[in-house]
Parts: C-alpha cells; structure tokens; sequence
C-alpha cells in the first residue's frame, strides 16, 4: 500500500526534512506559496534556495528540498507540487488540497494519507488538516521543544500523529448526524457512526456516545421498516430518557396492536413489549412513516403507504369488532340478511370470500350503526377520487409517478379520515397520540 504524505511548506524547510525522513513516505506532495518569494522555491529553486536561519541571519543554505531530501521518484513536479497563489485564502487552500486528496483517491483508492500542517501559512495548515478530517488522512504535526540549533535535527524535534479522534467525532455528531436525522435517513448516520467505532481510537466518552446514537439509529432504521422487533431491542434500554420515552411507549404500543391483528392476516408476531394500547396504533404508525417518505420526496412511496393504511384500519376494525378477516370472510359472522350476498363474492379457485378496500368499507357500511362505517358513506366519494391518483400510480397500476401536490391532496384527506375513524371506533379506552421520529437525539 503506497504512504504518499501531503505537507504544506513555510519559511524554514527544516519541519519538512524532519516530516519526510522520519515518515519516509513513498511519495511526497507539497503544498506552498507561489510567486517570487513564495515557498515554491524551497521545491523547484535552483542552486541552494532554501535558507537556514538563526533570528535574523541565514546561517546555512540547502538545495531545494527535494533534492536535499533524494526524493527522486519519489516527487514529480508536475504532479506532486500544488501552488497557492493566495496563500492566506482558505477557500482556495482547501479547494486546491481537497481536488489533489480527489485525484489520489482515484488514481490509488488504497493509498495510505498522511497530511503534516507544521509549515506554511496559517491558513495553508488549517486548510490541510481540514482536507486530512474530510477524506480521513492521518494528521501529523511536527513539533520543535526544545531544539535551539536550526542547522541541524537533534533530540527535540519530532512528529507526531495529531490525536483528532474527538475533532472527527464532533464534526459527526454536530454537523453530519443532525442533517441526516432531518431526512430520516439512517442508513447513512449508521454508516458513518461504525465508521468511527471501527477505525478510530476513541476516548471512553466518545465511544459511548458513539454508541448510543448508533443504538437509536439502527432502532429507527429498523421501525421505518416495520422490522418491530429489532427497533425495541436497539431501543429499550433508552426508555428513561426523557426525550425518548414517549416515542418508545408508542413503539410498544405499535407492537401491542401489531400482535392483537396478527391472527387476522396470518403474521406470525408475537411480542412481550407490548402495552396497553386502542388496537389502531398500526394504523397510525403507517401514516408517520407515509410522512417522513414524503420528506424524502419520495411521493409514490408515500401514497402506497397511505394506501395501506385505509386499508389496514377496515381490516382492524373488522376483525376488532366482528372478527371478520378480509382476507378470508366467514359468512356465519355477517347478519343474515348480507350472507348471500356475501357468499356470491367466493373464489371458485381459491375457495375464499376476499375483499379489497372498497368492498371491505362497503362491507363496514352496511353492519348495523357501525361508527367508522358510517364516516366512510360521509367521505367515500372524496376517497375514490383521491384513490384514482393512487392506481395511476407506477407503484400501483399505471405509470404515472404522483406528484407533490397529488401527494398533499391524498395525504390530507387519509389523514383526516383515519384520525376521525380512529376517534369513532376507540370508545372506552385511552388515547395516546402518535409520536413521530425525533429530529434529533439527546446524545
């Protein structure tokens, strides 16, 4: 694996012989000022261009650094030498720096970085070791004691590996993790939380930290995706934290109604998280995650989602209140007068009596002074309006993907019917409100 080292050069080239020789990199990138009395001379001048100074008076001169150095393949002007023409420009330093990091990373992927912001302009060093945090260079400094004389090296002076561990985790978690956490997406602050676990040498405090926004994340991960098991297991042990208790109580919740709908679409959960719950929080989990689709933009996914959930609140309430399974209606569990009617909807090849979403309201319509049944005769025209965007959809049966305006339409009707048909069903029990994902966690 080639070590290739990227240092910025100032006024005195002694920091860059003591780097090179004590890192022996198999290849060495400079970065300096330009013009006459820039420290590009210090790589490119001929003769001895590169003085030693004592205070004031220049005590000593060397040939340019790489040739002082017998750098020999090892440095190629034309490719190894970036020229900064301010060199007090940090927007210019950076850009310069992270296009040759860019460059490298492409021609060797596996090239091992280091970066050593000892020489140059303040702002050439700051704009170096903020290239080296970005694309993961190892930061060197090298540091001069005690050492009085310039001529030569002698104990004192030294390089060390800057430690930046703790710098690379607060630019994570203060500004990376929080934009992330706004779009909901979570693979990516997994990605880069592991990351750090996996190759940076971390204080006890910032791993911890590190951890348990790793906790909360691969949780969440796992709840957008229904996966309810794995979310309370990542999340259970945060429950008393008090930004996390009420949307881990309504995950338990979830998982409760998850359970006591099971039997009725022959999904095999069963759980001991479960609390005390109304049996529709299923229903409104749906709609959050239709919610936070949408703030990705990702309008199609949405509108299934809020599809799925009208559906899923008939099938809830059939089999809450009738025990009736849309998926397999028994006839016996309708009044006398809807059974033939009903018979004659049985499959002759399945042998089932099954029921999509309309037929299932319509179904729930026609129960004697059932609540939701009734809201849906006041909002079913409304409905299969907004649904013809949904079979437009190329996620349903057409191909027409559905726009954001489309999306707020639908999304605003299922809401309001779902909420409302929620609160006309739930007589008797305690209401807790949904609770979407935090924007940000408390570590």
């Amino acid at each position: 694996m080639s070590k290739i080292l990227l240092i910025t050069v100032g006024g005195s080239p002694q920091p860059i012989i003591t780097a090179v020789q004590s890192l022996n990199p198999d290849r060495v990138v400079f970065v300096c000022s330009g013009g006459s009395r820039g420290s590009e001379t210090q790589i490119i001048g001929e003769g001895k261009p590169c003085e030693i100074r004592q205070g004031a008076q220049v005590v000593d001169r060397l040939p340019n650094l790489p040739t002082y150095l017998e750098l020999g393949d090892r440095f190629q002007a034309n490719r190894d030498l970036i020229t900064i023409s301010n060199p007090d420009d940090l927007s210019q330093n950076y850009r310069a720096i992270a296009e040759k990091v860019r460059e490298i990373r492409q021609e060797l992927p596996q090239a091992n970085l280091l970066a050593d912001y000892t020489g140059g302009t303040k702002t050439m060093s700051v704009a170096l070791a903020m290239v080296a945090l970005d694309y993961g260079a190892k930061v060197h400094l090298t540091t001069n004691t005690t050492r009085e004389n310039l001529i030569r090296v002698e104990a004192g002076e030294r390089v060390k590996a800057a430690a930046v561990s703790s710098v690379t985790v607060n630019r994570t978690v203060e500004q990376f993790i929080p934009r992330v956490l706004q779009q909901y997406n979570y693979p990516a602050a997994i990605a880069e939380l592991k990351i750090l676990l996996q190759n940076m040498e971390l204080s006890q405090e910032d791993r911890l930290r590190i951890e348990q926004l790793l906790d909360c994340c691969e949780g969440l991960d796992a709840w957008d995706k229904f996966d309810h098991r794995k979310a309370i297991a990542c999340l259970r042990n945060y429950l008393k934290e008090p930004a996390l208790k009420d949307l881990i109580l309504f995950l338990k919740r979830v998982m409760g109604s998850r359970q006591e709908f099971a039997a009725a679409i022959g999904d095999e959960f069963e759980t001991a998280d479960g609390i005390n719950r109304h049996g529709y929080e299923i229903v409104e989990d749906i709609l959050l995650n239709a919610e936070r689709r949408a703030t990705l933009a990702r309008y199609d996914d949405a509108v299934a989602r809020l599809y799925r959930a009208l559906e899923l609140l008939v099938q809830v309430r059939l089999w809450e209140g009738y025990q009736i399974q849309t998926g397999d209606v028994d006839v016996t569990k309708l009044p006398a007068s809807l059974q033939e009617k009903y018979e004659a909807e049985r499959s002759p090849t399945k042998g089932k009596i099954q029921l999509a979403l309309t037929k299932s309201y319509e179904l729930l319509a026609e129960l004697p002074d059932d609540p939701l049944g009734k809201i849906y005769l006041e909002y079913k025209d409304k409905l299969l309006d907004i649904l013809t965007a949904r079979n437009d959809s190329i996620l349903a049966h057409g191909m027409r993907p559905v726009t954001k305006n489309q999306y707020q339409q639908i999304a605003s009707l299922v809401k309001t019917f779902v909420t409302t048909g929620i609160d006309a069903v739930v007589v008797g029990k305690k209401k807790h409100a949904p609770v979407q994902f935090p924007l940000q966690l408390p570590f």
